[in-house]
């Protein structure tokens, strides 16, 4: 039996070692705030039942990308951390403007909105790179019960691409 074992830790250590060597760098981390800047509008709105065993997703874009209409718009700088809005149809989830920021430039996981009147997190969908059209937002809404416990009712996803 001893003999087993150590063919069996003989084989694993020849194939453990036997590895190629990696070549090639990464190269730099893309920078997550440039990434945001520039203009931005929603094209698509999804809405996620949390309560779902299955977790459905509906596709609620039909409220927000109507034809002919400009859907809401957000531009993004970066240089002073503001955005603008102009709104479209649907529910605007983005305020009026103000600041922005995320929870970690160097790995965000959400950005944070600020305006004059409110504060409000939007967890990331896709992290934020220069080279992609498309950002994906989440924003968890929760239903608080009498003794003040949260639990998710519905997530919205919400799609924006970029304009410029």
């Amino acid at each position: 039996m001893k003999k087993y074992i150590y063919f069996l830790a003989g084989l694993t250590f020849l194939v453990w070692s036997c590895k190629p060597e990696l070549k090639g760098e990464l190269g730099e981390p893309s920078d997550k705030v440039a990434a945001m800047d520039g203009e931005w509008e929603i094209s698509a709105f999804k809405q996620r039942d949390e309560n779902n065993p299955i977790k459905e997703v509906r596709d609620l874009s039909e409220f927000y990308v109507l034809d002919g209409i400009a859907p809401t718009q957000v531009t993004f700088s970066s240089s002073d951390r503001t955005y603008s809005v102009v709104p479209g149809p649907g529910k605007n989830y983005f305020g009026t403007g103000g600041t922005w920021r995320f929870d970690d430039d160097f790995a965000p996981s959400e950005i944070v909105l600020e305006t004059p009147t409110d504060t409000f997190s939007l967890a990331l969908g896709s992290m934020p790179r220069t080279f992609d059209p498309v950002l994906s937002f989440e924003l968890p809404r929760y239903c608080t019960d009498a003794e003040g416990n949260r639990s998710p009712t519905v997530t919205y996803i919400i799609n924006i691409s970029r304009i410029d």
